[in-house]
């Protein structure tokens, strides 16, 4: 038997002398009191110091950890928009004599790189902090050949006076190219000198290349033959376009302008590794179009120096396009500087003020950073609602275990407190005790759960609500409950002698009771209403939403309110079935079925099983959602966003996969009568509908009905066409509508509405055209299949397995799916979700625990009773279970119950579709095999728990548990 010193009425020899009266109730003998208990229940202060550290921890890193993560798929949001999200300044370059009248005025080319490498010093601030980098090149458009001439025929014509013979070099195109960086090496001929502008004058119209005749000061004519602009041509280029070196070729732009050039050597990258290559890929890669019905169009890139490029823009009589590049890289990008990034650069798109006023040009500015940034607040927003939800949920859980533990505590001490008042202890020293080892616990706690959330995430700031509630429940819990406990003990219940008075009394019981459950169902509901409307991509607040974070929670308690309500129902059809039970185990059960349900542990094991359930089913339903947006950002299995030639095709259809090309045309220009309108062309073949198909989200039927529609159609017909919404409200029927692709206008006929459209990776409004029927006419200028999806089992694999196909044009729905759930903002969501799981499966473990320790005493000496009447050991399980089982199966139902409510009125209001990543609200997902996994774990941690009770009563002696006075 423990022995207990009651100091309250003794006196205590002191230096400053003795204490009595009141005071001596609270204080006296305080230290000694305090540090004997707390040696005799260290096990369970240590357990509780843990919690308390557990929760801490949480409540401090839990947080960081969100913004950290939220800062994180910032920078992940502008990696993903690769190239797209550097900024690019473009210039007019050349021409540097232009008027800005007649001809735009250009900067000179070799003032382009210094110029770039001073545009980061003009950004903002916060912008510029992202620059690493700047490139520049210059790129003109596509220049027509009209003829060429071998060296030997020039001169041989210019030795002969006459006229040179030609070669048409109709379908022939060339751009040209600079940059600083693009350093060359001859390999053939000779290095082509720098042009100066110098003409020289001749005798006769056929005595020069070009010559333009003019009148002369005395009426004479005058014969001058503009300077043979030197160039030097790539190998790939002089094979393609099959020109050697010595070469004479005239250039001739739209408005007849006509520019010699000479060809004297061939050269080749001095870094062919070198990033700026890839700024000139006609260069290296000529392109080549062989349509039969044109002739055949040849493409080419000549790169020559920053003198060369001015003469010829010059002579050209318009500037050619450069382009300074700021490379941006994420790293110093957070949530909050993002915001700014964003608005800034839509300012500097808007203005494109980056050259200083003492710019001679105007300057464009481009980029995808600040739509990148635009869209992320919303997706950050939606990730910090579903992780305050679970954060939330196990800082409440971890709340309620300690004062599960405070309350396990309270009951070891319920008998030392009796003996202390009986012998004339103040309520006050009783709960002044207690609170000094509250405070101890809480300080050691809460020190460990900050130095571990320092040493998880860096260094956290002191001030935090939810650790603040942590260490006000850890002070307070025990004080409170052990202050309740001291006032009942010793203490005569009053009641009224009329009976009408104490019904009375119960009355007003009952009804108080009411209202508090009352007020925790209405504040549950209000808080589903209001987060609903107000919704959680609201701006008002920034870090965590404490009203979001408190809504799940209120769900819960309304929910456990309910349980507690509803409880009687199922026990009483227990205890009718009990009664009619024979043996010990009716009477144990009927026993056990009449006893209130433990508000406080339902609690706990119901808010726990809800944050798991609840965060479980939440990632589940965005996981879900991203399987379907998949299908909707990729099209099919594999998009591959370049031509498709047909050994290709014929390769991928002997693999067994199902290939379907597409000509896709932005900003379509689209005649509706007198009306016109800028459309999105998707020109889809017949194998199209398949690809939609095997998505399995729309019905092809009408991409099938069209091309039916079309097969039906004579040669020359308009071509049967559907179109969104918005087109078809202006279409008139008896107008004759047209869409204008390679410089041709072609009929077309409006025979209804699309509903299946690319919305998920094109913009509208769309116009859908079936592709046999737009080759069948003849264009200006040639076009091709841009566009192709491969669906089918294997179409990854054989993809993969042609190496014609680059892997810069291929995206695959399982690379989407991969990039987006790896994804430092998705990914991070899904591990703190799965951080927090298991953490409130560990919290939850611990609250069964307390639970069963809280009652293992009652049952020891039930037991021990049962087994002098002859009952064996084997009851054990009866009554562990009979008592426990039912508390566990409420805590499951209203846990399980409680997750699903959040999913159902709070799922809609998450933001899910934002993390998802799909055009709409994914369905909501109520996984019953996981809340059956859940439900599973619940129930092995309980039988672990009664197992482990059960050997430990084994080994008791009856005469120890049974002994009169017993208060271990």
């Amino acid at each position: 038997m423990s022995t207990v010193i009651d100091t309250s009425t003794m006196d205590v020899d002191s230096p400053r002398g003795a204490r009595s009266g009141r005071g001596g109730a609270v204080l006296g003998g305080l230290g000694l009191l305090v540090r004997r208990r707390m040696w005799r229940d260290r096990a369970l202060l240590v357990g509780s110091a843990v919690v308390i550290a557990i929760a801490t921890l949480i409540a401090y890193a839990g947080p960081q950890l969100v913004l950290m993560t939220i800062d994180d798929g910032a920078k992940d949001a502008v990696a993903a928009a690769g190239a797209g999200a550097d900024i690019d300044v473009t210039v007019p370059v050349g021409n540097t004599g232009g008027d800005n009248i007649t001809t735009v005025r250009g900067m000179p080319a070799a003032e382009l790189e210094r110029t770039a490498q001073e545009v980061p010093a003009r950004l903002p601030a916060e912008t510029a902090a992202l620059v690493d980098g700047v490139s520049t090149w210059v790129a003109s458009p596509e220049i027509g050949l009209s003829w060429g001439a071998s060296a030997e025929e020039v001169d041989a014509a210019l030795d002969e006076d006459r006229a040179i013979d030609r070669d048409s070099r109709l379908g022939d195109q060339v751009t040209f190219g600079y940059a600083d960086a693009a350093v060359v090496e001859l390999v053939d001929g000779a290095l082509p000198a720098e042009a100066t502008g110098e003409g020289r004058r001749v005798e006769s119209e056929t005595a020069g290349i070009g010559v333009t005749p003019s009148l002369g000061d005395n009426g004479e004519a005058v014969f001058t033959e503009p300077e043979i602009i030197e160039i030097a041509l790539t190998p790939q280029v002089a094979d393609v376009l099959e020109i050697s070196v010595g070469d004479v070729l005239m250039l001739e732009d739209a408005t007849g302008v006509q520019v010699a050039l000479r060809v004297t050597g061939i050269v080749v990258p001095a870094d062919p590794d070198a990033d700026v290559w890839e700024r000139f890929p006609d260069a290296f890669a000529p392109a080549v179009v062989d349509n039969p019905a044109r002739p055949l169009y040849r493409r080419g890139t000549v790169l020559v120096s920053a003198p060369t490029l001015d003469e010829l823009s010059t002579r050209l009589g318009t500037p050619f396009s450069g382009t300074m590049e700021l490379a941006v890289t994420p790293e110093a990008l957070t949530l909050d500087n993002a915001r700014v990034v964003a608005a800034q650069m839509r300012e500097l798109t808007q203005q494109g003020d980056v050259l200083g006023d003492e710019a001679t040009v105007t300057a464009q500015v481009s980029s995808d950073l600040g739509p990148a940034l635009d869209a992320y607040p919303a997706r950050a927003r939606a990730a910090l609602a579903q992780t305050s939800v679970v954060v939330a949920g196990v800082i409440a859980v971890a709340a309620v275990v300690i004062a599960l533990m405070a309350r396990l505590l309270l009951s070891r001490r319920e008998g030392d407190i009796a003996l202390e008042r009986a012998r004339g202890a103040s309520v006050p020293s009783v709960a002044l005790r207690m609170g000094i080892e509250s405070v101890i616990v809480a300080v050691v706690g809460v020190a460990a759960g900050y130095g571990a959330a320092t040493a998880a995430v860096g260094a956290v700031p002191w001030s935090n609500g939810p650790a603040f509630v942590v260490a006000l429940v850890a002070m307070l819990a025990a004080p409170a409950l052990g202050a309740a406990v001291a006032r009942a003990s010793w203490t005569g219940r009053r009641e009224p002698a009329n009976r009408q008075d104490r019904a009375r009394k119960r009355r007003a019981r009952a009804s108080r009771r009411l209202t508090l459950e009352a007020l925790a169902v209405v504040l549950g509901i209000l808080a589903v209403v209001t987060l609903r409307s107000r919704g959680v991509l609201q701006t008002q607040t920034t870090g965590i939403d404490p009203f979001l974070a408190a809504a799940p929670v209120l769900v819960a308690l309304a929910i456990v309110v309910v349980v507690v309500r509803l409880y009687p129902i199922p026990m009483a059809l227990i205890q009718w079935g009990a009664r009619r039970t024979r043996g010990v185990a009716g009477v144990i059960t009927l026993a056990k079925a009449r006893e209130r349900i433990p508000v406080l542990p339902l609690l706990a094991l119901t808010l726990a099983i809800a944050v798991a359930v609840s965060g479980g089913l939440l990632v589940g339903t965005v996981r879900s959602g991203q399987e379907q947006a998949s299908w909707e950002r990729v099209g099919g299995q594999v998009r591959i966003d370049a031509e498709l030639d047909e050994a290709s095709v014929d390769q991928l259809e002997g693999a067994g996969a199902v290939v379907s090309r597409e000509y896709t045309r932005e900003f379509t220009n689209t005649a509706l009568g007198s009306e016109y309108a800028e459309a999105f062309l998707l020109a889809q073949d017949a194998a199209y509908p398949d690809i939609v198909a095997e998505a399995g989200l729309e019905d092809p039927q009408e991409l099938r009905d069209l091309h039916a529609t079309s097969a039906e159609r004579s040669p020359g017909d308009p071509v049967p066409v559907l179109v969104s919404q918005e087109i078809a409200d202006i279409v008139v029927s008896e107008d004759r509508s047209e869409i204008y692709i390679g410089r041709t206008w072609v009929p077309i006929q409006v025979v209804g509405v699309a509903t299946v459209t690319p919305d998920g990776w094109a913009e509208g409004p769309f116009v859908v055209a079936p592709l046999e029927a737009l080759e069948e006419f003849e264009y200006e200028t040639p076009w091709t299949t841009n566009l192709a999806f491969v669906g089918g089992d294997g179409a990854v694999e054989a993809v993969e397995s042609d190496p014609t196909i680059a892997d810069q044009a291929v995206t695959t729905r399982e690379g989407w799916l991969s990039a987006v759930r790896d994804s430092a903002l998705i990914g991070g969501v899904e591990r703190l979700m799965t951080i927090a799981v298991a953490t409130v499966g560990l919290l939850a473990a611990a609250a069964l625990l307390v639970t069963v320790l809280h009652g293992v005493r009652t049952r020891g000496r039930a037991l021990a009773m049962l087994r002098t009447q002859g009952m064996g050991a084997g009851y054990g399980w009866w009554l562990a279970l009979a008592e426990l089982g039912p508390l566990t199966a409420a805590a499951v139902v209203g846990g399980a119950g409680a997750g699903l409510v959040i999913l159902l009125l709070l799922g809609g209001a998450l933001g899910l579709e934002v993390l998802a990543g799909g055009l709409a609200a994914p369905p909501l997902v109520a996984s019953p095999v996981f809340i059956g996994a859940v439900a599973a774990g619940v129930l092995v941690l309980l039988f672990i728990a009664v197992t482990a009770e059960v050997l430990a009563h084994r080994r008791e002696r009856l005469s120890d548990v049974l002994r009169y006075g017993e208060s271990r």
